[in-house]
């Protein structure tokens, strides 16, 4: 009889043992691991993207967490560094076996980090990387949320036509993003019979950009296209206007960050800016999302920080649908997920994780902010071509 008893007590226990285990599981956080850029040559464009993730982890928390569990975040600095960036990943999986895993900001480290992700088996939101070569390296766990780097300039063709644009000169970054649009470039101007003046991509660290002004004055192409950061962009136009030089477009991806208007003021005026979101934009829960991020950071958010919240709208339903942090389930709810977020529509490419969904625009600066000029049927006002001349504005 006592040994009965004994047996029942230790089930008994071992039961409630069971259950508080059970029960302190369902009470743990859901810890989401990213590395991304606090120092370095990225930090200032990481600091918005940063801010995406920031914003929608207090949201999530505010209406009472994921599955019931409080969001939190673990965030390392991988300096601007790809191979830090790997290492970052390996730590987050292997020592602090974080949920959930969120892309680093910048194509280079988004590389290194999905590739150790996918090593692990873990799902990996490439949020923060518009490469296409990430996405066609054979990977079943990581799904861009980025819109990739042809979506940036699918504009430009219908701006040459309806403007009668005859050439283009292409000067970028040297990294990944930027090599995948040189070919995007290449193909818009054989489709549209545009005369490609030039391909050149500078080393990072550059900020001397007198070599391509010269170029290009004697070239004069009609369109001149950069990809890289903003502070690059604001080098352009300060180098640009110190050598009375301007094409009759100037595009570039940094001109649609509020760091490119603050610092070139009146110099800005009149430059497209190559982006993937605006804050008129009228996609589902946008106005919201404006509303929120000026609250908090008293700015309007640009595509950096609008690729970071979109990315964890995705992150979030998947975890949802599949009601765990199971990897094999969210891996395969992400395969065909759909889903509107204020990027767009999210959809990806089954048999390669690439974003397909989401398409770009191309912004002008006019009286100090950037309305979309293209694609025509989202315009909020019509392009000015040529830009005025520095002495004529």
């Amino acid at each position: 009889m006592n040994r009965h008893i004994a047996k029942l007590v230790l089930v008994a226990a071992s039961t409630l043992a069971a259950l508080g285990a059970a029960q302190a599981a369902e009470n743990k956080p859901i810890r989401v691991g990213v590395a991304l850029s606090q120092s370095g040559n990225l930090a200032d464009s990481a600091k918005h993207y940063f801010q995406g993730v920031e914003l929608w982890r207090d949201q999530v928390n505010e209406r009472g967490g994921l599955l019931g569990r409080q969001v939190e975040l673990v965030v390392y600095d991988d300096r601007s560094d790809p191979a830090t960036a790997a290492r970052l990943y390996e730590k987050l999986i292997s020592d602090d076996n974080v949920d959930l895993l969120f892309g680093p900001w910048g194509s280079a480290s988004a590389a290194t980090a999905a590739a150790v992700a996918n090593k692990h088996k873990r799902v990996f939101l490439n949020s923060g990387g518009a490469s296409e070569q990430i996405q066609e390296r054979g990977f079943k766990y990581v799904f861009q949320t980025a819109a990739p780097i042809s979506a940036y300039v699918a504009s430009i063709g219908p701006l040459a036509e309806q403007h009668q644009l005859k050439s283009i000169a292409f000067f970028g970054r040297d990294y990944a993003a930027a090599r995948d649009m040189a070919k995007s470039i290449k193909k818009i101007a054989e489709d549209r019979k545009l005369d490609l003046k030039t391909t050149e991509f500078f080393p990072a660290g550059t900020t001397d950009f007198s070599s391509m002004i010269a170029q290009a004055r004697q070239m004069q192409p009609d369109i001149w296209v950069s990809v890289g950061y903003p502070n690059e962009a604001i080098e352009m136009v300060r180098q640009m206007k110190a050598s009375n030089y301007l094409p009759k477009v100037f595009i570039h991806n940094g001109a649609s960050i509020e760091d490119f208007l603050k610092s070139t003021g009146k110099d800005s005026e009149y430059v497209f800016a190559m982006s993937l979101y605006e804050p008129s934009l009228k996609t589902k829960g946008n106005p919201e999302f404006v509303k929120a991020y000026q609250e908090r950071y008293k700015a309007e958010p640009g595509y950096y920080s609008a690729f970071s919240y979109a990315g964890a709208t995705v992150l979030e339903a998947a975890v949802k649908q599949a009601g765990s942090v199971d990897q094999e389930k969210l891996r395969e709810i992400l395969t065909t997920l759909e889903l509107d977020t204020v990027m767009g529509h999210h959809k990806v490419n089954p048999e390669t994780g690439k974003q397909v969904g989401v398409t770009g625009l191309l912004a002008q600066v006019r009286d100090g902010k950037r309305e979309i000029v293209m694609p025509l049927d989202v315009k909020t006002m019509d392009a000015v071509i040529p830009m005025p001349a520095w002495d004529k504005r």
